[in-house]
């Protein structure tokens, strides 16, 4: 995702401002993500945590493991290991796009965004009955959406041959992002 950056300027709002010129400036962003960050700029802080939420589950269900979801100051923020396919390059897929989405989701939740608001579904069924329902649920449909829209943006825009090995990467990756962004609304909305 080459979102690393984010983790400077999650809690900084003005750095995204109308005027600011940061998204041109974030290295790891395509060119269809930088459309995407300047046309949505008080989604990116929400965007940098939900990656970092991202990053912390991976490493926290890998804490045992040889690979461990270790961290590098490169654009693949996970480093060479994601250049292959592999289980682990589909599960970093799948848990970074399952923090945004969720990130993107909660923040619509709280005010933060300018284009959506709180979820209008009904209460939850799960809900303890001796709970009060106050209404605003967590936006998932909006942060599925929005999460579909800049992270798929990145396969979407590679050109590659038909029936190519890249191609079967790109729907590899397309596919993961998307299993992520379901887990996260299933896991959610029941």
């Amino acid at each position: 995702m080459g979102l690393i950056e984010f983790k400077e300027w999650i809690n900084q709002t003005e750095v995204f401002s109308d005027k600011s010129r940061m998204c041109s400036k974030l290295h790891g962003l395509t060119p269809g993500q930088r459309r995407v960050c300047r046309r949505h700029k008080d989604h990116m802080p929400a965007v940098g945590a939900g990656v970092l939420q991202g990053i912390k589950e991976c490493q926290h269900q890998f804490e045992h493991k040889r690979w461990n979801c270790t961290v590098t100051g490169d654009e693949t923020v996970f480093g060479p290991l994601t250049l292959i396919a592999s289980r682990e390059t589909a599960f970093t897929h799948a848990i970074t796009a399952a923090g945004v989405s969720l990130s993107i989701s909660r923040a619509c939740r709280d005010g933060s965004l300018s284009s959506c608001g709180c979820s209008r579904a009904s209460r939850p069924r799960h809900l303890h009955t001796d709970w009060v329902w106050g209404g605003c649920g967590d936006n998932l449909e909006y942060g599925y959406k929005f999460t579909e829209g800049f992270v798929d943006i990145r396969e979407r825009e590679r050109k590659v041959k038909r029936g190519s090995r890249e191609q079967g990467r790109q729907l590899m990756n397309r596919h993961n992002n998307e299993a992520g962004r379901r887990v996260c609304f299933v896991l959610v909305s029941h």
